[in-house]
């Protein structure tokens, strides 16, 4: 639990994004005289260009910036932390973390994370609830209706009918159907009408402010093709800067013999060294875990295949004898450029289920199957989520109805009743 400022530096570098990582640098070279970029002459004026616009659009408070953690994930953990929980917790937490989603949602099954981990499933759900007591209030659910409960549950609105309307009327809300609601919940329509407008005061997407940029855009870090049966790895120089160490002082000698000089100039070049050799770690464990995701989904991304085979980060951390957590941080907000389209390196891992003949299928592909059904169904009468389930057990993929449904919130596709209505709209 105890870390050193190098080795905090370490993990925070590697689990930011490329724009993230390239601001960091950048504040840190005009912090530090003893650091400076290295740009290659076709990168400099396309970074130049875009960390002028990064710095015109940035919210951070610059004399804050290295001294609070960049990655706005660490802040959760800064909150786990002083929950006091132990080492074995808190490297579940950290998975957690760096497995939400950008409006901080757990959708990863409790069971799939204890596989990667290691760990059983009861402690996995021990630091979800930990997480769910952390700022902002609703933050860890694993869809919106939880979410919703969360924040109510932290105003002592359990038995409200608030409550009672997020577990079960959620639709209704969003289609105004007030009448159907107050003869359900035999509430007066006034009373459902207030209930509604404070439910529409509760967050959605508690995590939005502090976990998303709405202005990023997404920057690939690597460039990869295929050659025969290797993978070929490149670094985007381009999307951030190199470091490297320099001394304007090495020849005033002045400063150079006084002692609040010299030890200004010893933190500092110190500072400068560990710096660069973890931007260069980060490099390699990134490079390292994408090699290994590429080289093993190779045949599927070659062909252009959706079907994406079953990896976890479980798989990958045992593969390239890394900690889960480190994988989960390499994988988390990184993109490739692959075949003249780019995609998330998280996008390529996929946990997997056995179907009737034994035969291990990745969750991913099960998800292109539902989402292929519903594309072809009658619009007049849509697929119901036992039909769903029927039709992928006609494939020998056996899906209960819950796990069908969901799969169809994760790949955002509407229930039944209103595809039908959209449709015919």
């Amino acid at each position: 639990m105890t870390l050193t400022p190098q080795m905090r530096q370490s993990i925070n570098m590697l689990g930011m994004s490329v724009t993230d990582l390239a601001e960091y640098i950048e504040f840190a070279a005009t912090q530090n005289p003893f650091l400076q970029k290295i740009l290659d002459n076709k990168a400099a004026d396309k970074y130049k260009n875009r960390a002028a616009m990064s710095k015109s659009e940035s919210t951070y408070d610059d004399e804050n910036k290295l001294k609070d953690e960049e990655n706005p994930r660490f802040h959760l953990l800064s909150q786990v932390k002083m929950a006091g929980i132990d080492e074995k917790s808190f490297e579940i937490a950290e998975y957690l973390i760096f497995e939400m989603d950008d409006n901080g949602y757990i959708t990863i099954d409790p069971e799939e994370a204890a596989s990667d981990l290691g760990v059983a499933v009861d402690d996995v759900l021990d630091c979800i609830e930990t997480i769910q007591g952390l700022e902002p209030a609703g933050i860890g659910a694993k869809d919106i209706t939880e979410c919703l409960q969360l924040q109510l549950l932290r105003k002592d609105m359990k038995d409200s009918l608030e409550y009672r309307i997020v577990s079960s009327y959620l639709a209704e809300v969003a289609r105004e159907e007030v009448e159907k609601m107050s003869k359900d919940l035999k509430a007066d329509k006034e009373e459902i009408k207030k209930a509604v407008a404070n439910i529409k005061k509760l967050n959605p997407r508690p995590a939005s402010s502090i976990l998303s940029k709405s202005s990023e855009r997404v920057i690939p870090e690597l460039t990869a093709r295929f050659e025969k049966k290797k993978v070929r790895l490149e670094l985007n120089r381009g999307a951030v800067p190199g470091l490297k160490l320099y001394n304007p002082y090495e020849n005033d000698f002045n400063i150079v013999k006084d002692p609040e000089a010299r030890k200004f100039m010893k933190e500092n070049i110190n500072a400068a060294r560990h710096l660069i050799d973890n931007l260069k770690r980060r490099e390699d464990t990134i490079c390292k875990v994408a090699d290994y995701v590429l080289t093993f989904q190779r045949d599927c991304l070659m062909q252009d295949d959706d079907n994406i085979k079953t990896l976890t980060i479980k798989d990958i951390a045992k593969a390239v004898n890394f900690h889960p957590s480190t994988v989960s941080r390499a994988v988390s907000h990184k993109y490739i450029k692959l075949n003249d389209k780019v995609v998330s390196l998280n996008s390529l891992l996929s946990h997997g289920m056995r179907n009737e003949n034994g035969e291990l299928q990745s969750k991913t592909a099960i998800r292109i199957k539902i989402g292929s059904l519903v594309k072809n169904e009658d619009p007049s009468c849509p697929l119901t989520d036992d039909a769903i389930s029927r039709a992928l057990k006609s494939e020998g993929v056996i899906l209960s109805r819950r796990t069908v449904v969901k799969y169809r919130k994760i790949l955002r596709i509407l229930p039944t009743h209103l595809r039908r209505k959209v449709r015919a709209s």
